[in-house]
């Protein structure tokens, strides 16, 4: 008897939990700043879904994106856990000056192990619902992120996209339409979709209408305000469908963004000083023709191409024209990676500099005009992660998690924290699971 009344303590003793997670669910609404969960009273902002994961589950005061902070190398580390020199992606443009419109769609481009691929091979079911950098993914389920911005997108998108999926998407919701930019309401109803026909283990989702707006109108405008209003309730939406799936109890959702922003006045563009130099060609439409060194730019980066790296004499010009610049705290540039840090940063073929604005600046790749003009929007990204600014949001919650604030954490924890969840082969990762978060009946190993 004694026995059966110390094991019934011990038994009360214990934790209570949720159980297993099962799901995975990631939501990144792009550039959502912590300042909008943080202190959303301050904005005067209506975001009911925002308040209850902040309440309910752990949550960052800031998240360390990766260098660049742009959203095609952040997204990318979010899924395999290692930074742009290792994964491959280094700037959302294609490595190549003469493309008149080209961003790295394809998920051929990714040079490492991803959570989906690892959870395929596992025989979990997932999806991508227009996550960068995944045209071409082997996936149960995927809706890339791709578009030309052109009437028949919508045609596009189902041609690419999973046999069936838009078609699916049609019946349960009569009014989808995809058109360029997408909105955050169509990205979801994708995502609702899936949740209730695949009941995928794992789930990415990428929206954006936040960054579109901050970019346009600027850091708490109105237009920015009404976007992450937005956000939260497509969040709501999908909060709703895990619901009425019957999976919420077993499901940890993930909200993060890939970077913070920044006020931005003008813009710097090093290929009019390329240009003036003879070093690029351009037709009378401004596009490169012909090239020595040439920029590719996100943001407040740009990374230098060389067209033949071992060419001594392109070498030399191109690093007196920039060098100087970069020693003068008036120029507007903040800081010039070398030939050697540049190696070590950017995985692109011909790669030779690195430069980096420094705010009220930011950084173009067009060729023509003046060096230096007027900025085309209020903000932007793309500058050091260490800055405060650039900070981007991490949140995650259900039943299994616990109430935790956290200081700061890496971009790059992400993917091994899900490693974790799941129980996936991510051997090579750079960051940390973040298992302090979670509490189970039975912790993975």
């Amino acid at each position: 008897m004694l026995r059966r009344v110390l094991l019934v303590s011990l038994l009360l003793a214990l934790p209570v939990t949720a159980g297993e997670i099962e799901h995975v669910v990631v939501v990144s609404v792009d550039g959502l700043r912590p300042t909008y969960y943080l202190e959303p009273d301050r904005y005067g902002l209506k975001i009911p879904t925002l308040r209850r994961l902040l309440a309910e589950g752990a949550y960052a005061r800031g998240m360390r994106s990766v260098f660049p902070t742009v959203t095609y190398p952040a997204h990318t580390s979010m899924v395999t856990g290692v930074s742009p020199a290792r994964h491959g992606i280094f700037l959302n443009a294609a490595a190549d000056p003469q493309m008149r419109f080209g961003l790295r769609w394809y998920v051929e481009d990714v040079q490492a192990k991803t959570l989906y691929q690892a959870a395929e091979e596992k025989g979990l079911r997932t999806a991508l619902v227009y996550w960068p950098v995944t045209l071409g993914a082997q996936v149960d389920a995927v809706f890339p992120e791709f578009w030309r911005g052109d009437r028949d997108d919508h045609q596009l998108l189902k041609a690419i996209s999973t046999p069936g999926l838009v078609e699916g998407v049609e019946q349960r919701f009569p009014d989808f339409q995809f058109h360029s930019p997408a909105e955050d309401e169509v990205l979801t109803d994708v995502a609702v979709h899936i949740i209730h026909s695949l009941r995928p283990h794992l789930l990415f989702l990428h929206i954006f209408q936040v960054d579109h707006q901050q970019h346009a109108f600027g850091l708490a405008s109105p237009e920015a305000l009404a976007a992450v209003e937005e956000a939260d309730r497509q969040l709501g939406r999908l909060v709703a469908a895990l619901e009425e799936a019957g999976l919420w109890e077993r499901t940890a959702l993930f909200v993060v963004s890939d970077h913070g922003f920044a006020p931005v006045e003008n813009v710097l563009k090093p290929g009019v000083l390329l240009r003036r130099a003879g070093l690029l060609e351009v037709n009378d439409r401004g596009q490169v023709t012909e090239w020595r060194a040439a920029p590719v730019c996100g943001g407040a980066t740009c990374e230098i191409l060389l067209k033949d790296p071992s060419d001594a004499q392109t070498r030399r010009e191109v690093l007196a024209i920039f060098s100087p610049l970069a020693e003068d705290p008036a120029s507007g540039l903040s800081r010039l990676y070398g030939p050697e840090e540049t190696a070590e940063l950017s995985p692109d073929l011909g790669a030779f500099l690195i430069l980096e604005a420094a705010p009220p600046f930011a950084l173009s790749a067009r060729v023509t005009g003046e060096f230096v003009e007027a900025y085309r929007g209020k903000a932007t990204h793309g500058f050091d992660p260490e800055r405060p600014d650039m900070l981007a949001s991490f949140l995650v919650a259900g039943p299994a998690v616990k109430h935790r604030r956290l200081e700061r954490v890496s971009l790059l924890d992400l993917a091994p924290t899900i490693a974790y969840l799941l129980e996936l082969d991510m051997p090579e990762m750079e960051g940390r699971a973040l298992r302090e978060l979670f509490e189970l009946t039975a912790a993975p190993p």
